[in-house]
């Protein structure tokens, strides 16, 4: 039987390492997004929200754009399948970031209050469903769906996307805020790292039933179970003693833990088929060493533009943004 080469090992970890760190980043986004439900009609509280998110969101956003296109040329057998099989939920999951990209620039436009609302449920909305959507195609591509004519059926996952996102992002905007909004939204996060403890057990559970990672890659899930485990724990005690910078880097530790355990747990099957024979591989899928090749040079162009815009986007956002007031929105 073949084996993989090298570039195609290298461009999944590529693949893989760009989704998890659009899930952190952006994922951070999507949960202070959410945070606006938690501050109720406090239109301040929810301007120093916005200013969190509002200078980087569209950038965090390239780091899926560039996973697909990576995934399109190196594994277009893969890109095709996901995106023709999953067809509808990645077009909600593009309407509703356009929901709330829109809603960045529209949302106290006029001096209505309905109008202002609507927007910023706009922002709620489209904040909420792009991870509860990602959840539910990452995960059934690992538990087993059947491949017919294109199409392909999902289902677990979406509830830990979306409380993932929502600690990462709470955890993002607590340590921008001033103190009074901060006090009142380490309230949400205690909350929702006490019900990420059930959903993981509940994970750990399910994935010997659902998926084959315990018989690929026993050693390596493990580890990355307990890692996640081990994050969210340190993170609770960093939360009750308002250690908000540290509490923080967990919170992505455990986001990066969960979308390596799901990339690395199913390797080197990219979908798994539910009967025998339908799976789609990095073998099957793969591009030819031409394009393997042109793409790691293209690549590596990019990538240094793309590092660099991002560092540069939050080095100034650490450097210029201050409460009341900021001269970024």
């Amino acid at each position: 039987m073949p084996s993989l080469s090298n570039l195609q090992v290298i461009f999944l970890g590529i693949i893989s390492t760009e989704l998890m760190l659009f899930f952190v980043l952006d994922g951070a986004d999507f949960g202070a997004g959410m945070a606006t439900f938690f501050v109720g009609d406090d239109l301040s509280k929810r301007q120093q929200i916005m200013k969190v998110t509002g200078p980087v969101w569209g950038g965090n956003e390239t780091w899926a754009v560039t996973a697909f296109a990576v995934m399109f040329a190196a594994y277009p057998g893969w890109y095709s399948a996901l995106t023709s099989g999953y067809y509808p939920l990645i077009f909600l999951m593009l309407f509703f970031l356009i929901f709330r990209g829109v809603s960045f620039d529209y949302r106290n436009q006029w001096h209505s209050r309905h109008y202002n609302r609507f927007w910023d449920w706009a922002l709620f909305i489209g904040s909420l469903m792009p991870p509860f959507l990602l959840g539910i195609i990452f995960s059934s591509t690992v538990s087993g769906v059947p491949i017919r004519n294109g199409f392909v059926y999902a289902s677990m996952g979406d509830i830990l996307a979306v409380l993932l996102s929502l600690n990462v992002g709470l955890n993002r905007v607590i340590k921008k805020v001033t103190e009074p909004v901060a006090t009142s939204l380490t309230v949400a996060l205690k909350r929702t790292t006490w019900i990420l403890y059930p959903a993981l057990v509940l994970f750990a559970i399910l994935l010997p039933f659902n998926t084959q990672f315990f018989t690929n890659r026993p050693v390596i899930v493990t580890l990355l179970l307990i890692l996640l485990v081990a994050f969210l724990g340190v993170e609770t005690w960093a939360i009750s003693q308002q250690r908000r910078r540290v509490a923080f880097w967990l919170s992505v530790g455990t986001m990066a833990s969960f979308i390596y355990t799901i990339f690395l747990g199913v390797f080197p099957t990219l979908i798994v088929g539910r009967t025998a024979g339908t799976s789609i591989t990095a073998l099957t899928a793969t591009s030819g060493p031409v394009s393997l090749l042109w793409t790691a040079w293209l690549f590596g162009f990019t990538i240094i533009l793309m590092v660099g815009l991002q560092a540069t986007a939050y080095h100034l956002i650490n450097k210029y943004y201050h409460e009341p007031a900021s001269p970024m929105i």
